[in-house]
């Protein structure tokens, strides 16, 4: 699994993929706590995230490669934000990164192969969590194009209904959440900006200063601060190639 998970057996059918997001797993907006600066609901803390339920999910998807019957993903239903200054990625660039990736899944012999993706905001936070992951990334962004992401989306469908985030949410709610919950990964980003640790996790006595804290055991640290889109998926597939091979 990739953000991403192993399971013992390792029943991974090559070219077949499962995203499980993680906001499919809020809990009730009754249940969110409240920020106490606004006393609004707060959806970006690990309090109002069912790890458990999530947990659960994922160790179902891996062993039956599907999702638990009557599973449905909120998430998807989402609209994404603007995409005006995107720029696509073309086609026979996926490709070979692709290829690549499939071919060092074939060196795997007498392993049938099935990836689940795990997508989140703040996977690392659980330990139980964490050890179900196989290969882990930690995408970083600055915080204006996190505000801007994250105002471009017109909102996210919930159990209730549906919820747009109110002026100021994320300035108040979202960005001192984000820099919490990700502070060590935050510290990491700033060392790899100036040069002093490559983001790729590896046992030098450097990094492995900077990752006394559990949460960043064993995951690529990839900055985006200058990078554009298909600089990070080049980059996240040509780790994810080496972590396959160490599996």
């Amino acid at each position: 699994m990739i953000s991403t998970s192993q399971n013992n057996t390792r029943v991974i059918t090559i070219g077949l993929s499962t995203i499980v997001h993680q906001d499919d797993f809020y809990k009730p907006e009754n249940q969110l706590p409240l920020d106490p600066k606004t006393g609004l609901a707060n959806w970006d803390c690990p309090e109002a995230i069912d790890f458990q339920s999530l947990i659960n999910t994922l160790h179902y998807v891996k062993e039956h490669g599907v999702f638990p019957e009557g599973f449905d993903s909120l998430e998807d239903k989402n609209p994404v934000g603007s995409k005006e200054n995107s720029t696509p990625i073309p086609q026979e660039v996926l490709d070979s990164l692709r290829e690549k990736i499939m071919a060092e899944v074939a060196n795997h012999q007498g392993i049938t192969t099935k990836f689940v993706i795990l997508d989140g905001f703040i996977l690392y936070v659980n330990e139980q969590l964490r050890e179900t992951i196989d290969v882990k990334f930690f995408l970083t962004a600055p915080y204006q194009v996190l505000k801007e992401r994250r105002e471009s989306r017109k909102g996210y469908a919930t159990l209730e209904g549906y919820w747009v985030d109110p002026p100021g949410y994320f300035d108040d709610v979202v960005w001192p959440n984000y820099l919490t919950y990700n502070d060590p990964f935050s510290k990491l980003a700033d060392a790899i900006e100036i040069g002093q640790v490559a983001g790729m996790y590896s046992t030098t006595e450097t990094t492995i200063a900077l990752r006394t804290d559990p949460m960043t055991q064993k995951v690529d640290v990839v900055s985006s601060s200058k990078a554009t889109i298909h600089d990070m998926v080049e980059s996240v597939s040509s780790l994810l190639s080496k972590r396959l091979s160490e599996l």
